[in-house]
């Protein structure tokens, strides 16, 4: 009789190396994050860049001694006041909160004194009744606004006769996309500003 050893039979196992798997799956979460990352960055770079402001049309209230088809030139006359309007349009696809419009600081010829905003059926109109300050106003895509800026002579000790200022452009701040910006916007025409001699200049005189 023969005794014998049975041998086991050896079933190999399904193997597998999880090293490629977890090395996708990484992949692909990187690819994700980067292509996320991408979107937030376009976003950001053109919220930044964007600037939709334009402005047409042209009114002016006082002392003009030549206007132009560029530049509008107003005679210096002491403490006295000049007003000006234009259309201010938003040309873009994105509706913009504005919060402030500024053309010049205090120590210039032209020292602002209230910037006012009304619809654009008021375009054109220096003293349009409705007109208000300007602290916020809301500006859907392709709308106008018309805005007076109204302004004071001043500042002339600290010119000398013969100079003069020219002003270009403004600046608006405004609300789109979540961003606050400060953008600058060309006038529809220059306003030169010549520093008066010294027989119109009491600051200068005295």
């Amino acid at each position: 009789m023969t005794t014998g050893v049975r041998k086991r039979s050896r079933t190999l196992a399904a193997w597998s190396d999880p090293v490629p798997r977890t090395l996708t799956s990484r992949a692909v979460g990187l690819l994700i994050y980067a292509a996320v990352l991408g979107a937030v960055a376009a976003v950001v770079a053109f919220a930044v860049q964007y600037n939709p402001l334009s402005t047409r049309n042209f009114a002016a209230s006082g002392d003009v001694t030549d206007a132009g088809h560029n530049v509008v030139r107003v005679r210096y006359s002491d403490g006295d006041t000049f007003s000006f309007g234009f259309l201010l349009a938003n040309d873009g696809p994105v509706a913009l909160t504005g919060q402030k419009i500024q053309l010049t600081r205090g120590q210039e010829l032209l020292v602002p004194v209230k910037v006012l905003v009304a619809p654009k059926r008021a375009a054109g109109n220096i003293d349009y009744p409705s007109l208000k300050s300007v602290l916020r106003f809301s500006f859907e895509p392709g709308g106008q606004r018309w805005v007076v800026v109204r302004t004071r002579f001043a500042n002339c000790g600290r010119f000398r006769v013969g100079t003069f200022e020219t002003y270009t452009q403004f600046q608006v701040t405004y609300k789109a996309l979540g961003f606050t910006k400060h953008a600058w916007v060309k006038l529809p025409k220059q306003i030169r500003v010549d520093s008066p001699p010294d027989s119109a200049c009491p600051s200068r005189s005295a």
